[in-house]
């Protein structure tokens, strides 16, 4: 059984994102810098993890960068933040902070207000003195001198925040979208990045086999999310309210698909098919997927054709996912096995895919060219689950979905259960 030293949180290295593919995906839209804003992005580009932020807050932190100066990228950033960076270094080395909500209002700013937030451990620090040199009395002040300082105050700025940058008011820039070039960055994995998914999915798998061992009869799907939290908590990862675990479990024969909203009390009674797709997060990196549990006993009659023809599904796909691979051609591949495998209905059959990273998505939605990108490729380094669902109702229907990274040769899964059903 896993345990909490199993998934023990350390620094990160100073940088793990894909510069590379941000610079290219900046160069083919002609997009001199991006300021990013979105927590996630901040994230990516800097190793900044804040706590006790949330999302719809003002967001005092930017990242910006510069791709005709990327050896000089700025982190401006609330004053009370700055010896995050101590803890967690990152290889942004100016770091410019600003007087933020914790100093008084009725008293008159300092530049000396910077030193409260200072410890013994940053004096003589290179980059917390130059941090202190360049505090400043408000965000919007700090990054527009940022923006001049690189240079960019006449140029293409994209934001991932485009109001943020309209509020902004830089009167001689053009801003743009930073959605898409960032995604474009963040679809092709570092192999930090792919280690953290790998640990992130390493926790579910654990947390899922515990949720298992809880079971007893007479309990409830809201004793069993219960269990999935704790379980998580336990071992050190995050789920979000209202509850880690996704799929709705319709009762008898209705095959209807449904998501869970966190308030249902029905009993799990033995023989049913549970079909764990859980989320949630450690270090930022998400988790996902699971595979199905029947309660206390094991597939039969139906049930164990269409647990079969789904294990067989995920067998050939794991072969069949490999860079150029579309989208589209996977789903069709996946239903041609589908039915080899005597499933009788191979059209009701749910086949999806999409990115996973820092959210359950990472694929730009757009290309460079502007074209949507619905119908996407997979390629080398991406980490994509697959997810497989033939419908049936509580006794018959069959879940799988596995966390897959992209190579050369085909797919590596990140769960170690193989693709047959969960029983007992």
């Amino acid at each position: 059984m896993a345990d909490p030293h199993d998934f023990a949180r350390v620094p990160l290295p100073k940088q793990f994102c894909n510069l590379d593919r941000l610079w290219h995906a900046l160069e083919a839209r002609g997009i001199d810098g991006i300021v990013a804003t979105v927590p996630y992005n901040v994230f990516y580009l800097s190793g900044f993890n804040p706590i006790a932020h949330k999302a719809d807050e003002p967001r005092p932190y930017a990242v910006l960068l510069s791709r005709h100066a990327p050896d000089r990228p700025v982190l401006v950033v609330a004053d009370y933040y700055l010896a995050s960076f101590l803890g967690q270094p990152t290889w942004i080395e100016d770091i410019r902070p600003f007087r933020a909500v914790m100093m008084p209002l009725d008293l008159p700013a300092k530049r000396a207000d910077i030193d409260r937030f200072i410890p013994d451990s940053g004096n003589g620090v290179t980059w917390v003195e130059r941090a202190r040199l360049r505090y400043s009395f408000s965000m919007a002040a700090s990054l527009k001198q940022a923006v001049t300082d690189l240079g960019l105050e006449h140029g293409r700025i994209a934001f991932d925040d485009v109001g943020f940058g309209l509020r902004l008011g830089l009167d001689d820039v053009e801003v743009m979208d930073g959605y898409n070039p960032l995604m474009f960055a963040r679809s092709v994995k570092t192999p930090t990045e792919i280690g953290l998914l790998e640990r992130a999915t390493r926790l579910n798998e654990a947390a899922i086999r515990r949720t298992v061992e809880a079971w007893q009869p007479g309990a409830t799907w809201r004793d069993l999310n219960h269990a999935y939290a704790m379980a998580v908590t336990d071992l050190g990862g995050f789920v979000h309210d209202p509850g880690g675990m996704v799929w709705g479990h319709p009762r008898g024969a209705d095959a209807t698909l449904m998501l869970q909203t966190g308030l249902e009390t029905d009993e799990v009674t033995a023989g049913t098919h549970v079909m764990f797709d859980c989320h949630g997060t450690i270090d930022m990196y998400c988790w996902d997927g699971g595979k199905t549990w029947v309660v206390g006993g094991e597939p039969d009659g139906k049930a164990r054709k269409f647990a079969d023809a789904t294990a067989a599904v995920g067998a050939d796909l794991l072969d069949a996912m490999r860079p150029g691979a579309r989208v589209s051609e996977l789903q069709a591949r996946a239903r041609s096995v589908y039915r080899k495998a005597g499933a009788p209905d191979p059209d009701a059959a749910v086949v999806f895919f999409h990115g996973l990273g820092l959210s359950h998505m990472d694929i730009e939605q757009a290309t460079a060219d502007g074209r949507p990108n619905t119908d996407w490729v997979l390629e080398e380094g991406m980490v994509v689950p697959f997810h497989l669902l033939y419908p049936g109702g509580e006794h018959e229907r069959s879940w799988l979905e596995e966390v897959v990274v992209i190579g050369k040769d085909g797919g590596r899964p990140l769960f170690s259960w193989g693709f047959d059903p969960l029983t007992g």
